[in-house]
């Protein structure tokens, strides 16, 4: 991870609107009261706001219900609505050592340079991924539940224990360990028509050129 990427990689990151996958989507929702949200699906289709009145009533139920909500309407036509505040999510403090050394204790390995000189920028949360990198703390849960269930969450396909699942998108991206490559995974492996021995493939032969690809990307 040389000087040089991660300054570019430090400017991409503070440009809320570029963070990560979603960032731009986040930024141009607007708070509205929920009766008004209600219209405005009932307005896309009967269907869309009889969803939303389902929704509301088991947040209701929960205790949860919220007067305002976060509301999208995206540039294909279709809306969305999200109890999360207005824009995109902030960065939030690179990891500690005691965060990395429970990562460690997780998953047996070493974390190498490259990675902790990349989250020294922030602890996940910009990009690759629909939010961004993962966090280290996910990035320790998702490896143990990957262990115990798979990447498809079916028990079907092992999960090398040289892996640690750093981002997800349409598939799910996983740093080795072992290699340095950065392996990708599609949960959806049976529904694509793949075997199980397809189900990972190389995506980058480094987590730099994965870093290099992402700011490439719009």
């Amino acid at each position: 991870m040389s000087n040089d990427l991660l300054r570019r990689l430090v400017e991409r990151a503070a440009d809320p609107k570029r963070r990560y996958m979603t960032a731009a989507e986040d930024e141009s929702r607007a708070s509205l009261p929920v009766d008004e949200i209600e219209k405005k699906f009932r307005d896309f289709s009967p269907e869309a706001g009889d969803l939303f009145r389902e929704m509301q009533a088991r947040l209701r139920a929960s205790g949860n219900d919220k007067p305002t909500m976060s509301f999208i309407q995206r540039p294909d036509g279709t809306v969305g609505a999200s109890s999360d505040p207005p824009g995109a999510k902030p960065l939030e403090a690179p990891p500690s050592d005691g965060d990395w050394d429970e990562l460690e204790e997780i998953c047996g390995w070493a974390i190498p340079n490259d990675l902790r000189r990349l989250y020294s920028i922030a602890d996940g949360g910009f990009g690759p991924g629909f939010t961004g990198l993962n966090p280290v703390a996910r990035i320790g849960a998702f490896c143990e539940d990957y262990r115990r269930r798979g990447p498809d969450y079916c028990g079907t396909i092992h999960y090398p224990e040289s892996f640690i699942p750093i981002a997800n998108e349409m598939l799910d991206y996983h740093y080795d360990l072992e290699t340095g490559r950065i392996i990708s995974s599609d949960q959806d492996w049976e529904n694509h028509g793949l075997e199980k021995e397809d189900v990972y493939d190389i995506a980058f032969q480094s987590l730099a050129a994965m870093m290099e690809n992402w700011l490439q990307s719009s």
